[in-house]
């Protein structure tokens, strides 16, 4: 086989994840007409199609699928390789690329992550705050050596390996002087007589539409009033203003503390929790991944919620 020119990796992974040669080549900076070039010479190198083009787009074939995580695979190495020298100047033998929400870290994660730190104080933890919608991508595309996500989540082929670390008990935020403001817990079914305050439903799909069954079964909410911005200090505020009610999530056993305006209510006793953990590729190749879910594992255990991963 030729060799290949490296570079033809990146143009391939672009065009294998746009699907459209025209948006790689402008994710890329390069000329289409180029971009298109060395998409041939990378199929001539590796002796056979690894895209198919018609009328209808781009696909991949069978071969490019699986030529796409190798090549994926590579890319991450090479950059591991191309920040060795600046981890070793500093001390460290390495990184670990820790996937976790804008929004924050949960409790059980942020005791992950920190004695991780403690046992390994010559790796160096890079995290890297993203959307939720954007954590599984993140894994499957080996940008993300492991992500702290919420359980469900997108579906992915191959899926993602999962380790649970805790839960979050889904409470009510009410408005002060509202009838469910005086309950102690607030019955699903008032749910749908109220309107319900939403953030957008595509920061993540699985666990928004896991939530809505777990609330209403098949019926839907008869009114929402859907918030775009994703922090929930500005849902809160809708919720203050008498606007409607929202949904969100504390650890059990935790007390939220009342905001001007707004107090919180625990759901129905039967009310499923939602889970939150780590997931990572099977096919991941970082050395520090095992010893960081070994870990997982172990600050799941002392709190009761190991799983299988």
């Amino acid at each position: 086989m030729a060799s290949v020119d490296f570079r033809q990796f990146r143009y391939f992974i672009a065009v294998a994840e746009e699907l459209h040669f025209g948006r790689a080549a402008e994710r890329l900076h390069i000329a289409q007409s180029g971009l298109s070039q060395q998409i041939l010479k990378l199929e001539r190198s590796v002796g056979v199609q690894l895209l198919s083009r018609d009328r209808r787009g781009v696909q991949l074939t069978e071969a490019g699928r699986v030529f796409l995580d190798h090549a994926r695979q590579a890319v991450e190495l090479a950059d591991r390789a191309m920040t060795s020298p600046l981890l070793a100047e500093r001390g460290k033998r390495g990184s670990l690329r820790v996937g976790t929400t804008i929004l924050g870290m949960p409790p059980m994660a942020g005791r992950l992550v920190q004695a991780f730190e403690d046992r390994f104080p010559d790796v160096e933890v890079d995290l890297r705050p993203r959307l939720i919608s954007e954590l599984i991508d993140g894994i499957s595309t080996y940008a993300l050596d492991v992500a702290v996500v919420l359980s469900p989540f997108k579906s992915v082929d191959p899926p993602p390996r999962y380790q649970q670390l805790g839960t979050y008990e889904l409470v009510a935020a009410v408005p002060e002087g509202h009838r469910l403001a005086k309950l102690e817990r607030v019955p699903r079914a008032e749910l749908l007589a109220e309107t319900l305050i939403e953030g957008p439903r595509n920061i993540n799909p699985a666990l928004f539409d896991h939530i809505h069954r777990i609330l209403f079964g098949e019926l839907e909410p008869p009114l929402r009033l859907e918030v775009a911005d994703i922090e929930e200090a500005r849902r809160l505020e809708h919720v203050a203003e008498g606007k409607g009610i929202g949904l969100t999530g504390t650890p059990p056993g935790v007390q939220r503390h009342a905001l001007p305006g707004v107090v919180f209510r625990p759901l129905d006793e039967d009310t499923p929790p939602i889970g939150y953990g780590v997931a990572w590729s099977a096919t991941q190749t970082s050395p520090f991944l095992e010893p960081f879910i070994d870990i997982a594992r172990e600050v799941a255990a002392s709190e009761g919620t190991l799983q299988p991963a």
